[in-house]
């Protein structure tokens, strides 16, 4: 009788095919311990719903994603799907043959999700689609009260270029850190060139300059953006060893109040406390965000803005259960959780309107009322010119480059690039 049981059992075991899964490895560099439990949870939603298919999250730090992500894509272990910050960099992803078009594979519903703008930030050259608008962010002025009101320097003041350098010379004066910066990685730095740029050249001199008009990057407006880049670093405002400090450094020692202001995307409200030695950060009511400081006869609008629109790849093997994970995480039900926690600002259809962070709805107005909305310079100009951009600009803040060698040495990034 036993035999015969265990017979049945076997001939079961045989005749029940075990369920096949496919694994979709999304590789993120998402940071924040809260997040990613965030992501964890929503995958496991994900998998409980489609037992079929397995879904893995590699993590890369930042700087890791950038140096590793090429070599990643040509081996036997690409993710099949992958963060992106679009621009320049996603081109050269699609041109290289590194991509999946998946156009004939999302769902309307997901590219209505998206509107207009988050679907072409992932349409490339060729016309087709080969990602996910996720998010819009934009590079602020974060800055800290208690160090403004113990220096007695007026936030106002601080409104133009010539009010800005008062402002730091008198915190330099009252023997507070003015502004930290993470140069080690060198992209922290781009940013404060490409935000003079957007004032300076505005978005008609920017785009002709790309395209190697004229002068392109040599021209007045470039230069002039190192020059007053370097009147900043002349005054020597940032922290101690800045050269040797990563992004992270930066924003821990912003976070820990030893820094008064720091040029940051709005990614760091949540990285900053994180990266802070108490894990808490500035206290709500003691952050703000400056605008940045205008300068006279500049051709930009005040209006425009620096920031991106961040998203999710598909590598050239991506399944379509890769399409299916990708569809469900970026659905304005998931999405609406990263609202509500103030990781991002979602670009899901109606999923920022649950922010009730007042950073994260202030930032959300700025860029909706941007005249220009300038994708990070460093992703822009695709990976070789960026990473001319971010080198000059860590040299800038290091005062060790002239601005007319570090305008030449882009405009001559962008000749080779043509």
């Amino acid at each position: 009788m036993k035999r015969i049981a265990l017979a049945a059992m076997l001939g079961l075991a045989v005749i029940m095919p075990v369920q096949a899964q496919t694994v979709v490895k999304h590789l993120h560099i998402t940071s924040i311990p809260a997040e990613v439990e965030l992501m964890n949870s929503i995958a496991e939603e994900f998998m409980a719903q489609n037992p079929d298919i397995k879904v893995e999250l590699p993590f890369l730090e930042n700087e890791a994603f950038k140096a590793k992500l090429t070599t990643l894509l040509q081996s036997a272990d690409a993710p099949d799907v992958f963060h992106s910050w679009g621009g320049g960099v996603f081109y050269e992803q699609a041109k290289a043959g590194f991509l999946r078009p998946v156009g004939d594979v999302l769902s309307q519903e997901a590219l209505d999700n998206q509107g207009t703008a988050g679907v072409s930030a992932f349409t490339g050259p060729d016309g087709e689609i080969y990602g996910v608008a996720r998010d819009v962010s934009e590079v602020v002025l974060w800055y800290n009260k208690a160090l403004f009101e113990q220096a007695g320097v007026d936030p106002a003041s601080m409104q133009t270029w010539e009010g800005f350098l008062e402002g730091v010379q008198t915190f330099k004066d009252a023997g507070i850190t003015p502004i930290a910066v993470g140069a080690k990685d060198k992209w922290p730095a781009h940013f404060w060139w490409s935000k003079l740029v957007v004032r300076l050249a505005g978005q008609e001199g920017f785009e002709a300059a790309a395209r190697g008009d004229g002068d392109g990057f040599a021209g007045e407006d470039f230069v002039k953006a190192g020059e007053y880049f370097l009147q900043l670093a002349e005054m020597e405002p940032w922290q101690d060893g800045f050269l040797a400090a990563s992004y992270s450094d930066a924003s821990g020692l912003f976070g820990d109040g030893k820094a008064a202001m720091h040029l940051m995307g709005d990614w760091d409200y949540g990285a900053m406390k994180d990266n802070s030695a108490t894990k808490e950060g500035i206290p709500d009511d003691q952050l703000g965000i400056l605008p940045f400081p205008t300068i006279e006869g500049g051709k930009g609008d005040p209006t425009d803005t620096l920031g991106g629109i961040g998203g999710i790849l598909f590598s050239k093997n991506a399944s379509d259960a890769a399409v299916k994970w990708v569809e469900f995480f970026n659905s304005p039900e998931q999405q609406r959780k990263y609202a509500e926690a103030a990781y991002y600002i979602p670009i899901a259809k109606g999923a920022a309107d649950v922010m009730t962070n007042p950073f994260k709805v202030q930032i959300g107005q700025n860029i909706s009322g941007a005249h220009w909305h300038a994708l990070f310079f460093d992703q822009a100009l695709g990976p070789n010119v960026g990473g001319v951009v971010n080198d000059v600009s860590a040299d800038l803040a290091a005062n060790a480059i002239s601005a007319e060698e570090a305008a030449q040495l882009i405009k001559e990034a962008v000749d080779d690039s043509l």
